[in-house]
This record gives C-alpha cells, structure tokens and sequence, in this order.
C-alpha cells in the first residue's frame, strides 16, 4: 500500500482477510484504487485471487474490485513499474504483489515512486519454490555425476547459503513461512521482519477452483448501450453528434473491445410516441463488429424530443439484471449523453436510480460529453460509484476511456 495510506497498527497490516484490507484502505481514502497483475499469467496474483474471491460475495463482485483502467499487467514488476507515470494514481494505488519486490526493488524509475508499506492478508495462500529436476531424452549419460550435480545443487539451495541468497532478495524460509528474514540488514523499507499469524501455502483445489472463477467471471460479456438521441445532442454549438467525438462515433469505436462471442445491443434514449424511453437501435445478441457499426450509424438519429434518463436507467437496469445473472458473465451498462435532460435525474427520481444500481449488481459507465459532469456529488458521478462503474466526461479522452472499460468485460479477438 501507499505508506501514507497503510494502516500504523500491527493489526491492521496482519492477519485480516484481503477483502478486510481492501475495505479499511478505501475507508481512508474512497478514492483509492486496488490493482493485480494477470493471474494467467503470474502465479502470485493467481493465489492473491484465492484470497480475493474467500471474501466475496461472488467472483464478479470481487473483479470489479480491482478493475484496472487498461490492460493487465502480465508481471507484478511490471504492475510496479507502470505506477510512476501517474504520480497522483501511484499515491492512491494499493498493488497485490509478492512481498519480496519491496527489498529487490523493480527495474523502474525508483526514485518516482511514492513509499510502500506491505501488508499481510491472513488468507492469501504463500507462494512456495518447488524444486523439481529437469530430465530429457537422451540425456542418460555420466548419470552418477549427474545426480551428484543435482543433489549439491539441492543441498546448496536449501541450506544456509542457499537461504542466504533468498534473504537477501527478500523471501522468507519455504517450510517455516512466517520465519524471520536472516537479519534486520534483508528487512526491506515497509517490510515487517516477522509478521505473524501467516497462512501456509495453497492448496491444489484452491488455486484450481479460483482459476476456473476467474475465467468464468470475465467474459463472455454482456454490454448494453444507451444513446442519448434527444433534439439537445444535435443542437448548434454542440459537439454532442456528429464526427468521432460525438454519440455515435464514441459508441462505435468502442465496439472493436468487444468480440463475436460477447453479446450487446444498443437503445435510442428519447421519449417515444408510444411512451417507452427508448427505442431498440440493434438488438441485444452476437454481432460481427462491422455489421453492428453498420447498423448503428445507419440507425443513429437524433429525434425531435427530449430523453428521460431516469426511466432509461431503470430500464436498462432491470433488463440487464435479469440477462443471465446466475452465469458470473460481466455485464455492463454505458449511458452516452449531453446531460441536458438531467432534469429528470435528482430527487426521489435520482434516488431510485442509484437503489436500483446498488441492487442489480451490473456497473454502468456514464459517459457525458459535458466537461465536469463527473465531478463529486453530480448526478454522473453518483450512478457511476453506486453501480460500481466508472464516469467519463469531457474533461478526458471519451474514445479511449470507454474502449478501455467495454474491453475489460468482452473478449476482443486479435
């Protein structure tokens, strides 16, 4: 964690669950974030997951937890290292990576980074060496000096020059975790020397059963947008529109985050004339992604009425809720609007709207295309955080945003 967001007691460092940690850190800061490397990928943020889904009511839930703004790191040194770009994030970002890199450091700019303090979660699983000797096809020969190789090596590794080394890059004792670092000298800055109660390493059926969770949780996804088609979204002066920064052209563009296997649909948001507040632009189902831009800018038209965001949201929330909602399969909800109709969205209108989201479990982005519209306590921003999405507005690149959230929850094709 970000020191000046770590917990000062030992308790609150050691012991707790990771969901616990993860709680208390947003407690001290709401907007703090959390991220983890790629558990396909890594096998420390594999048994992090393990950890993360023991504390949650589902794997989705627990997901959404630590959703990185863009792609995952496939390395916890990596994760570390892409930190410093962004000062003001790296001091609000707590990393589930191993204990060690806080004494051997990362092949990153150091000096960029904003102190870090570890911390302990009683039930992620220890990542422990195995050692395991590599044979090959014919290579059977000089095989008693081969095993006397071997075991030297086995021997050296294992006993006190061996551990040695492994204290000194900051690992603990593979047998005895919880066992104090060699001395104070391997104690990296944030590390505690001997931090117990710690639990033992994973279980095979542990790290499986998270595995399977995981891959289940993030996709196929399920994505439903909806596009503010009111006469405000055209008006002189607006950029609300046309061209690549406009309605349409945001929503088409984040499509290539989505695959053939991901389903999604999109709704005109206007008041029709037969009272629904919205009318089906492309139905929700597989598309090709070409086919769909297609359909959706041939389709794409503002109408001479006004929007209700209000009745759309409840909509497409209940409509979402009901799309599969025992699968674990990630779904999503993207709003695109001027905000010009936001009249109809404070109030007893407004609190409906975020009960609803907290209860339906889909997060939905608000993307506005008013500068501002995500600052604290507007209407955006509040729907965003209850549903546990995110809010876009003008004041950053709306294209790369929203793509990057729809990647997240579909499964773009190479």
């Amino acid at each position: 964690m970000p020191q000046d967001l770590a917990g000062e007691a030992l308790g609150e460092r050691v012991g707790r669950p990771l969901s616990r940690l993860i709680e208390d850190l947003r407690r001290r800061d709401p907007g703090a974030r959390v991220l983890r490397p790629d558990p396909e990928f890594t096998d420390s943020a594999l048994l992090a997951t393990v950890g993360l889904y023991s504390g949650a009511a589902d794997p989705r839930t627990a997901e959404q937890s630590v959703r990185p703004t863009g792609r995952l790191s496939p390395t916890a040194a990596e994760l570390l290292c892409t930190l410093p770009s962004d000062r003001a994030a790296d001091a609000r970002t707590a990393v589930l990576v191993p204990e060690f890199l806080l004494r051997s450091g990362v092949g990153c700019a150091r000096s960029t980074r904003v102190p870090r303090t570890a911390a302990y979660p009683g039930d992620v699983p220890a990542l422990t060496p195995t050692f395991v000797r590599v044979r090959w096809q014919d290579g059977d020969r000089d095989a008693a000096e081969r095993d006397a190789a071997v075991e030297r090596f086995r021997t050296w590794l294992t006993g006190a020059e061996g551990r040695a080394v492994f204290g000194a890059a900051g690992f603990r004792h593979a047998t005895e975790f919880g066992h104090p670092l060699l001395d104070d000298e391997h104690v990296g800055t944030g590390v505690l020397r001997l931090p117990r109660p710690l639990p033992g390493p994973a279980e095979r059926t542990s790290v499986e059963s998270a595995l399977e969770q995981y891959r289940r949780a993030r996709g196929p996804g399920r994505v439903l947008y909806l596009l503010d088609s009111s006469s405000s979204m055209d008006q002189e002066g607006a950029r609300g529109w046309d061209g690549p920064g406009g309605g349409p052209g945001i929503l088409t563009q984040s499509l290539g985050g989505l695959g053939t296997q991901d389903e999604y649909g999109v709704w005109a948001v206007y008041d029709t004339l037969g009272g629904r507040p919205y009318e089906v632009l492309l139905p929700f189902g597989q598309h090709r992604r070409a086919e769909a831009a297609q359909v959706v800018e041939a389709g794409a038209a503002v109408r001479d009425a006004e929007a209700d965001p209000h009745a759309a949201l409840l909509a497409a929330l209940d409509d979402m809720a009901g799309r599969g909602a025992d699968d674990e399969r990630p779904r999503l909800i993207v709003y695109i609007t001027d905000d010009e109709d936001n009249n109809r969205l404070t109030g007893r209108n407004l609190d409906e709207v975020l009960a609803r989201a907290r209860q339906a479990g889909v997060p939905v982005v608000m993307v506005s295309l008013v500068a501002g519209s995500c600052d604290r306590g507007r209407p955006d921003a509040r729907i965003a955080e209850a549903s546990g999405g995110r809010c876009l507005d003008a004041g950053e690149d709306l294209g790369r945003g929203l793509y990057d959230e729809v990647a997240r929850v579909g499964m773009k094709e190479e």
